[in-house]
């Protein structure tokens, strides 16, 4: 039984990047690198508290009622995300690893539900991420710290524009390419030239919407700290919530033909994909992604190191599971 704030949050979908799979993807092969052993995971998987809290901390100097009220926010949405769920990943990874066992047992349909799920699966972490319910912290916030804040979230925005900008857009292509080579190399999918010039077609064809999402998320980030300054306000728990949810959407709710144009070729090319793959391809992919699967549900069953709060305005709240510590 999952719970949110006091409203019901949206279900819109999260403007995540072309292919939801790869969100999802993309957090399991940064937790297991090489391997899919829970013996190597479980501990990555419970340092990933530490990268919140350090990202937490380089936004300025908070007092120690602020850092408390981050704390607790961070044990909830860990122990939510590891029993709620790490299960839901392990089924996902294990429906994709029977399917593409088979030559020719993978279906359009099947494409389109592995990434709709997906979808849901990251805005679900989205939207039960710690910072979604700190607006009474926030409340709290001196105008120093609003303004360090601010400054800090204007510098990383300019790297990233700057990375971005460093690069023409047939080296992008080459960066992307690379990566998906990597993520998919790692559950042993060695891609062979036809499937590489397969996927380099499609990153050619993505229609690129870059420079839309900085000029929206410019705006966006203008309002939450025009927000954020009005701490007098009645309803500012509630304003600041609202603004919160407005950013899984930002792509998709003003561009809806291009992100469905996008979503469209990327459901094609994973079809295709798929298709493709030899016998011992899809043998040592479907193996890697079963196993990765139970890894994840083993390390769901253990008991977390930290304490979740009952309140729904603290964080996500499950049903606590029983399990071994972890």
């Amino acid at each position: 039984m999952i719970t949110t704030t006091r409203k019901q949050r949206d279900t819109r979908r999260p403007s995540v990047h072309w292919c939801s799979i790869s969100v999802l993807l993309g957090f399991v092969l940064l937790l297991s690198a090489c391997t899919n052993s829970k013996l190597i995971i479980s501990p990555l998987y419970n340092r990933l508290d530490d990268r919140i809290r350090s990202e937490f901390h380089k936004l300025g100097d908070f007092n120690d009622e602020q850092t408390a009220a981050f704390e607790e926010a961070l044990s909830t949405f860990h122990v939510w995300h590891r029993q709620s769920e790490l299960p839901r990943y392990a089924s996902l990874l294990k429906e994709i690893a029977g399917s593409i066992a088979q030559p020719g047992a993978t279906t359009a349909s099947d494409v389109k539900s592995w990434m709709q799920t997906a979808e849901a699966y990251s805005l679900k972490a989205r939207q039960c991420y710690p910072a979604n319910f700190m607006a009474d912290t926030v409340r709290t916030l001196s105008d120093e710290q609003l303004i360090r804040i601010e400054r800090r979230f204007h510098s990383e925005r300019r790297k990233n524009r700057e990375r971005y900008a460093s690069r023409t857009p047939e080296e992008r292509v080459e960066f992307r390419l690379e990566r998906l080579d990597k993520w998919l190399g790692r559950i042993q999918i060695d891609l062979n030239t036809q499937q590489r010039r397969m996927l380099r077609d499609s990153l050619e064809k993505q229609i690129s919407l870059r420079q839309q999402y900085y000029t929206l998320s410019d705006r966006w980030n203008r309002r939450l700290f025009n927000l954020a300054r009005q701490q007098e306000i009645e309803n500012y728990e509630s304003r600041l919530e609202d603004h919160m949810d407005t950013l899984w959407s930002l792509l998709e709710s003003n561009y809806p033909k291009q992100w469905q144009a996008n979503r469209d070729l990327w459901q094609n090319t994973v079809l295709d994909l798929v298709g493709s793959l030899s016998q011992g391809q899809r043998r040592q992919a479907s193996q890697w992604l079963s196993a990765m699967g139970n890894t994840l549900q083993t390390i769901s069953q253990y008991t977390p190191s930290v304490q979740a709060s009952r309140d729904p305005e603290v964080g996500c709240q499950v049903e606590p599971t029983g399990g071994s510590a972890g």
